[in-house]
């Protein structure tokens, strides 16, 4: 029954707790154009707003929150429960606690740039320089026919000068022109051992002795690719008259008798040709043969001739 006599605003104030003075500040916020439109649009469409809300509403509105917060809030802990509440254990995860080092991100491994073959259609890559073909590798064949020119060997002959006269003579003399065969096989790898023939006209002007010679040769050599080397002996048979006539003579009077065993040591340069040819330039020294000179009423001249032989043969590699 009093609580029906009470005025109205005295038991708002008993359930909303201090006046105005103690409650919690109003906010104002301000109007935005959101809110702004729904009103805009009601006019336009001629339809009446509903009321906005009084200075009054609004303070009610908020002591009433405010009101409801202090009864909705927890007390706040005092100090003997702190003190007794015990404090959460601190889980630490594992993975978190694990330091694992971070790998840096490989960089990307560039590939091999591809050379595209020569006439291979199905790359479309850039023109590349065609590669130097290499050179075959050098096959030393089985069996070996050269042939070719040959140059030597010489004999100076006699020469003698007559002060009287003033004049000087050479007779005797032998130059060789020919030409030579041989056939080479193959022993081992670049050793070779060779047979050879050689047939020499004497073409010297000054009363050549002799007319030509015949010989035989047989020796062992190694040949590379563009050089070689070899040495061989010669068995010697010298043709024709062995006289002539010695310098201001009358008549063919001495003569020049030669012996059958020489030696020749020899260098040479190698050209391939196609079709398994080659040309083959080589020179050396010929010791020999043995020369014996006479002279009527003259001490016999013996001595070993010392002169060359060069050659120009073309080679075929008959069975390699």
């Amino acid at each position: 029954m009093l609580v029906g006599m009470l005025p109205a605003w005295w038991l708002v104030t008993l359930a909303l707790g201090p006046g105005p003075a103690h409650a919690a500040p109003i906010v104002q916020r301000p109007s935005t154009p959101s809110d702004e439109a729904p009103a805009a649009e009601a006019v336009d469409d001629g339809i009446e707003a509903p009321p906005t809300a009084t200075t009054d509403d609004t303070t009610e509105t908020a002591e009433t929150a405010a009101a409801s917060d202090v009864f909705r809030a927890p007390l706040a802990a005092t100090t003997d429960d702190a003190a007794a509440t015990p404090p959460a254990p601190t889980v630490t995860s594992d993975a978190a606690s694990t330091t694992e080092p971070i790998e840096p991100l490989a960089e990307p491994t560039p590939s091999p740039t591809e050379t595209t073959e020569p006439g291979d259609p199905t790359r479309d890559t850039e023109p590349t320089h065609a590669a130097k073909p290499e050179r075959p590798p050098h096959v030393h064949p089985r069996l070996v026919l050269a042939a070719g020119p040959l140059v030597g060997p010489h004999a100076f002959g006699n020469e003698e000068c007559n002060a009287e006269l003033a004049e000087c003579q050479t007779k005797g003399s032998f130059f060789g022109l020919g030409g030579q065969v041989e056939l080479r096989a193959r022993v081992w790898k670049p050793i070779f051992v060779h047979l050879r023939g050689l047939a020499i006209k004497n073409v010297s002007p000054n009363d050549p002795v002799y007319a030509g010679v015949l010989g035989a040769g047989a020796g062992l050599g190694a040949y590379a690719r563009r050089v070689f080397g070899r040495a061989e002996y010669v068995y010697v048979h010298a043709l024709g008259d062995n006289h002539f006539e010695p310098p201001f003579f009358d008549g063919a009077v001495a003569t020049d008798t030669w012996g059958h065993h020489a030696g020749v040591v020899a260098v040479g340069f190698r050209q391939p040709l196609p079709r398994n040819l080659s040309v083959e330039l080589w020179g050396g020294l010929m010791l020999g043969p043995r020369s014996v000179r006479r002279v009527a009423q003259e001490v016999p001249d013996e001595r070993r001739l010392t002169t060359f032989q060069v050659g120009l043969d073309l080679a075929w590699d008959v069975w390699r």
